[in-house]
C-alpha cells in the first residue's frame, strides 16, 4: 500500500499539475516558571492533479530541545502524517481513500459533531488549530450538487487522541466504522443531518443556520448513544450548541454556548454548560486574535490572546499569552504543566511551488 502511494505521487508529480507548499516554524513557549517548549517544526503539502484524479499528502515534523516537557506532554522529536489520500472526480461525484479530514460539525469546542476527528490533547493549546486536530483512515463517496450533496464515508481506522501525563495512553483502536451526511439549502437556510456508528457508539445530529449580510446564526444538536454498555445502563449524552459568526469590516466573532447532558443510568445525571468566544481583528498584515473559553460547571477555564504580523507575503512573526485554570481533569492538568500563564514566540518561512 506504502509503495503503491508513493509510486503514484512519483508519476503525478512527473506529467500532473502540482503545487507543493512548505514551511518551518520555530516556537519557544515558557510558563511563569519554567521553559515548556523550544521546538521547531517543518510543514509541508502535496496537492496534484491529473485529469479526473488527484492526491494529497500533509504532514509536519517536529524537533522538540525540552526533553523534560517533551516526556510530560507525550510530544517526542517525530514526525505527523495529517492527511494523505487518492481522489477520483467525476462531475458531481467524488470519492477518497486514504487518511482525511471529516469536519461535519457546524460548532468550534466540544461535544460536536466531528465524531471522526481527533484532538492532540497532549500538546495543550499551543499549537494552531489545524495541527491539534488529527483525522481517520478509510473511504467517503460525495455527491455534490447545488443546493443538495449526500456524504457516505466508511472507515476502518479512527483518528488517533492523545493526552499528557499522567492520562493514560489512548489505543488507537482499528475497526470498521460508517456514517452518512446529507446538506441542502432552502430560503436561505442550511441544514444538514447525519448518523455515524464510531466504535461502539451511534451519534445523531442536525444542524441549521441562516445567512445575512452580515451574521450567520448557527444551531447544533447531538445524541450519542454508547452500546458498549448493557441495558439498563447504557449511556446517552445530548448537546446542544447556539453560535454566531459575525463579519463586522476586518473583524470576526464568533460566539457560542454549549449545553451537555449526560445520563448512564436512572441514578446517574450530569448537565454541564460552556461559553466560547473567538475575536480576530486582521486589517492589512495585522492579525490580533481572542480566545476565551469557560465551563461553569466544571470550573475549567483557557484564556488566549495572539498578535501576529506579516513581515513579507513568506515571513510572519506571532507572540501569544495563554491561560489555563481547572478544579479538576483536563484543564487542572493542563494547569499543572503550565504553572500560570504561559508566553509564546512564533516565527514561520513558508513558500509555495507550483509545477
Amino acid at each position: 500500500m506504502r509503495f503503491g502511494l508513493f509510486l503514484i505521487f512519483v508519476l503525478s508529480s512527473v506529467i500532473a499539475r502540482a503545487d507543493l507548499t512548505g514551511a518551518a516554524r520555530y516556537e519557544y513557549i515558557r510558563g511563569s516558571e519554567e521553559e515548556l517548549a523550544h521546538r521547531l517544526l517543518v510543514k509541508s503539502k502535496l496537492n496534484s492533479n491529473l485529469g479526473p484524479f488527484g492526491i494529497f499528502i500533509e504532514g509536519f515534523g517536529e524537533v522538540e530541545g525540552n526533553e523534560d516537557q517533551a516526556f510530560i506532554r507525550r510530544s517526542p522529536t517525530k514526525g505527523y502524517l495529517q492527511e494523505a489520500y487518492l481522489e477520483f472526480k467525476l462531475e458531481s461525484f467524488y470519492v477518497r481513500v486514504g487518511r482525511q479530514a471529516l469536519r461535519w460539525s457546524e460548532s468550534w469546542t466540544l461535544p460536536s459533531l466531528d465524531v471522526w476527528t481527533g484532538r492532540r490533547f497532549n500538546r495543550l493549546f499551543f499549537d494552531p488549530l489545524a495541527d491539534q486536530l488529527t483525522h481517520p483512515t478509510g473511504a467517503t463517496f460525495t455527491y455534490a450538487a447545488d443546493t443538495f450533496s449526500l456524504e457516505l464515508a466508511g472507515i476502518g481506522e479512527v483518528a488517533e487522541t492523545t493526552y499528557p501525563i499522567p492520562l493514560p495512553q489512548v489505543e488507537n483502536e482499528k475497526n470498521t466504522s460508517f456514517g452518512a451526511r446529507a446538506k441542502w439549502t432552502l430560503g436561505g437556510f442550511g441544514f444538514s443531518a447525519m448518523s455515524a456508528q464510531v466504535l461502539q457508539k451511534n451519534t445523531f445530529g442536525a444542524t441549521a443556520n441562516y445567512a445575512f449580510e452580515t451574521a450567520v446564526p448557527k444551531i447544533e444538536l447531538g445524541r450519542t448513544v454508547n452500546s458498549s454498555i448493557l441495558s439498563p445502563f447504557v449511556k446517552y449524552s445530548d448537546y446542544q450548541t447556539v453560535g454566531c459568526d459575525i463579519f463586522l469590516g476586518n473583524w470576526i466573532l464568533l460566539p457560542q454556548i454549549s449545553m451537555f447532558k449526560a445520563d448512564s443510568s436512572s441514578e446517574i445525571f450530569e448537565e454541564q454548560t460552556s461559553y466560547y468566544l473567538s475575536a480576530q481583528w486582521n486589517p492589512n498584515r495585522h492579525d490580533i486574535q481572542v480566545q476565551v473559553f469557560t465551563n461553569t460547571t466544571t470550573e475549567d477555564s483557557f484564556g488566549s490572546i495572539s498578535y501576529g504580523y506579516n513581515w513579507t507575503d513568506y515571513f510572519t512573526i506571532l507572540g501569544f499569552v495563554q491561560n489555563y485554570s481547572g478544579q479538576s481533569g483536563l484543564y487542572k492538568i493542563y494547569e499543572e504543566i503550565t504553572g500560570g500563564p504561559v508566553f509564546g514566540l512564533r516565527m514561520e518561512l513558508s513558500g509555495n511551488l507550483a509545477f
